[in-house]
């Protein structure tokens, strides 16, 4: 009997204990689902982050800066950061148009104004006519377009092939929102051909000429160490600079040297502000950065046909010399910012006789080839219809601009230097190095006898009156050295202003100030009026000397 107790309690205390590691292992179990619930958890917490700032590192990497806020910002000075980095850089950042790194991007811009002096509008036209021009007549009051920005549409994109490095591109153009047609300044020559000065539209050269993709054009590699690197169609340094140190923004209907490329953009020549076939590199290193172009020779450098071009006579054809190469170097301290860019181009292209159309002799077909050392062949064909003509020279420039931020201020200031040369090379008729590949059909090698020099300074304020509202006022004055030959050079002396040679010394002068209040980040309007004069050499040929141009208008980017 005592044997059988004994059994029955040992059986009775081994079941106890399984009972209470059964419990305990429940446990266990218990306290590991948990943990393993927690840890999915986690991880999932450390996927988002590690998303989130990758996401933030690609941001950096595109260099993007904060869009504009909708709502009144209660910092003047944070408002005044962003919009005074000029169109091209707020335009830069992410908006509800990006997927998959691929981001749509553009700008609306137009409203009216009238003009002291104007002409009858060119649909491509794309600068408005607030800069005093030499053909213009009376009073005209419309439509005014692109006034603070340019009216464009751009597709651009960044996608990481390795760690630190991405492939890039972008692809933009420039669009008259007054007719739809694609930016084409040297189209506005072409359409005045043949013509009487009292017929014309409004023409002009630029560094637009009506191509697919007239603004950029650029693929190439990103580097978080090394840079970036790009080949294509590419703005210049120079034009970089006037829409990051002009006070205006490089305004079309505010600023001579955003209206006209040949003041500073385009060392020399307005129709260089954007380089064809050209490599740039850039790349920052704390508060440095460093940039360097290269353009190759591209088009047909033409000929010079001894008698007509149809007869069996000897003629002299042309290679194409027009390289060119930039370098910028600039730094950040605090807010204190400074740029210095030097740049040289060959064959450099200018439409002659002051952005003059052909004559109805040159439309017929005569053509005029003069050499770089001065001697001069007539020609003839049967028609000289679409094409330009032109004066060619070898180009150097350099430019210095600064800018500082206090408080509510941003002052601006610069300095550009240019020297305009007879080509080391000769430039033929029939060449194709002007903007959009219109041909050359009467062309001078020897417009300078001296070296032409421009010198162009500018100095101007933003201010941010509140979060919304910004006043910019700017003052801009160029001068040109007399350059001409003995002859050309002794109708300097003359007193009026329309009898001097444009050879001869002259100045241009010109002032503006308007206000822009943002409605949101994307929507703007503006207000405010240009003042510019010419005289001396500058001055030449022009039917008025001063032009009053106020503007108004609406921009919308995206």
């Amino acid at each position: 009997m005592k044997s059988r107790f004994l059994a029955a309690a040992a059986v009775a205390a081994i079941l106890a204990a399984t009972g209470a590691r059964a419990d305990e292992l429940k446990d266990l179990k218990a306290q590991a689902a948990a943990l393993e619930k927690q840890n999915a958890a986690l991880a999932k917490r450390i996927a988002k982050l590690e998303k989130r700032q990758a996401a933030d590192e690609k941001k950096v990497r595109r260099g993007h800066v904060a869009a504009l806020r909708a709502a009144p910002s209660p910092n003047p000075k944070s408002f005044l950061d962003m919009v005074t980095k000029g169109p091209a850089e707020i335009l830069g950042g992410d908006g509800p148009l990006t997927w998959n790194g691929i981001t749509l991007f553009g700008t609306f811009d137009a409203g009216l104004g009238w003009v002291s002096h104007g002409l009858p509008e060119n649909g491509k036209n794309y600068e408005g006519q607030s800069l005093i021009n030499k053909y213009t007549r009376g009073p005209r009051f419309g439509i005014a377009q692109n006034n603070l920005s340019q009216t464009s549409l751009g597709i651009k994109g960044e996608h990481e092939i390795l760690p630190g490095l991405s492939g890039v591109f972008l692809a933009s153009t420039g669009i008259n929102p007054q007719s739809g047609q694609l930016a084409d300044m040297p189209g506005t020559l072409v359409d005045n051909q043949g013509l009487p000065r009292s017929a014309y539209s409004f023409s002009g050269d630029g560094g637009r000429g009506g191509q697919a993709f007239n603004d950029q054009l650029f693929v190439g590699l990103h580097s978080l160490e090394f840079g970036q690197l790009t080949f294509g169609r590419h703005r210049s340094f120079t034009t970089d600079m006037v829409g990051a140190y002009d006070p205006a923004g490089a305004a079309y209907a505010f600023s001579p040297i955003g209206f006209n490329g040949q003041l500073l953009a385009g060392l020399g020549a307005t129709e260089d502000a954007r380089w064809d076939d050209s490599l740039k590199y850039k790349i920052a290193y704390g508060p440095a950065r460093f940039g360097a172009m290269y353009k190759f020779a591209d088009g047909n450098g033409g000929c010079n046909y001894v008698a007509t071009p149809n007869a069996p006579t000897p003629q002299v054809c042309y290679a194409p010399h027009n390289d060119a190469y930039q370098f910028d170097i600039g730094a950040t301290f605090g807010a204190f910012d400074i740029d210095a860019v030097y740049g040289v181009f060959h064959q450099a292209v200018v439409i002659a006789g002051g952005n003059a159309p052909l004559s109805a002799a040159q439309l017929a077909g005569a053509s005029l080839f003069t050499s770089n050392a001065g001697a001069v062949t007539a020609s003839t064909t049967a028609s000289n219809a679409g094409t330009l003509q032109a004066n060619i020279s070898d180009d150097q420039g350099a430019a210095v601009a600064a800018k500082y931020a206090w408080e509510q201020f941003k002052f601006f200031a610069g300095y550009d230097f240019e020297q305009a040369t007879n080509p080391h090379d000769n430039l033929g008729i029939g060449a194709t190095n002007d903007q959009g590949g219109y041909r050359l059909s009467t062309v001078n090698n020897f417009a300078y006898p001296h070296a032409k020099i421009l010198q162009t300074e500018w100095t101007g304020v933003r201010y941010a009156y509140d979060p919304r509202t910004e006043i910019a006022f700017s003052l801009y004055h160029t001068g040109q050295n007399q350059y001409g030959a003995a002859a050309q050079n002794a109708t300097c002396s003359a007193k009026t202003q329309r009898g001097k040679a444009p050879q001869c010394a002259g100045d241009l002068y010109a002032g503006s100030v308007y206000v822009d209040y943002h409605f949101t980040k994307r929507f703007d309007a503006y207000g405010g009026v240009e003042v510019s004069n010419v005289e001396g050499g500058l001055a030449s040929g022009f039917n008025y000397y001063t032009n009053w141009a106020p503007t108004a208008g609406v921009r919308y980017s995206f």
